[in-house]
């Protein structure tokens, strides 16, 4: 029996992540293009800062079922490594994001090969599944310091993302509890 639309919106989320490394999450807390729009924010502490690539609620699946076909796929067919580069600060009423002004390939090829293979093996997935790449650095907006709405663009901030991880997501108590870590393949070069 599938829940009831209201209390699905209770039940904890499976997503996998792209954690942001160390060093970048030391840089986006000094960097001096990215701190003036901080202020007045609720801010989301760097060690919980991440890329979102897939929203794996499947309707009509068991939660383990999800997890254990993730698992599968990420230890038998994994996505490559691929490079991100957010160069963009996006503000509105309810947040802001670091963003990409060009699309991040990679990231999308990820959640493409993740959210395909997931579908080939029979789990229904929202339309949800495969949201636009971004870190959300904090919620809220102070008035006064820019538009809702307002682009502004900075230093790119890029690395490599070699690792993805699933995460249970407790919706209301900023918790995310690790399910599964996998190190990505870095794709080879033709010769």
């Amino acid at each position: 029996m599938t829940a009831s639309p209201l209390l699905r919106s209770h039940l904890p989320r499976l997503y996998l992540f792209a954690r942001l490394p160390d060093g970048i999450g030391d840089h986006i807390d000094a960097s001096n293009d990215i701190e003036p729009a901080l202020p007045g924010l609720r801010l989301i502490s760097s060690a919980r800062r991440h890329i979102t690539l897939a929203d794996l609620d499947a309707t009509g699946a068991p939660q383990e079922h999800v997890v254990a076909m993730i698992g599968w796929i990420m230890a038998t067919m994994p996505p490559f490594a691929f490079r991100v580069m957010f160069d963009q600060i996006v503000t509105s009423a309810r947040h802001t994001l670091l963003k990409a002004s060009e699309p991040l390939l990679g990231a999308l090829e990820c959640q493409a090969h993740v959210v395909e293979m997931v579908r080939h093996y029979g789990l229904d997935l929202s339309r949800r599944a495969m949201p636009v790449p971004h870190i959300t650095l904090g919620y809220g907006h102070r008035e006064g310091r820019g538009r809702s709405g307002d682009v502004r663009a900075i230093d790119g901030i890029s690395w490599l993302v070699d690792e993805l991880v699933l995460v249970r997501s407790w919706q209301g108590r900023s918790w995310h509890e690790e399910l599964g870590r996998w190190h990505l393949p870095e794709r080879r070069a033709v010769a």
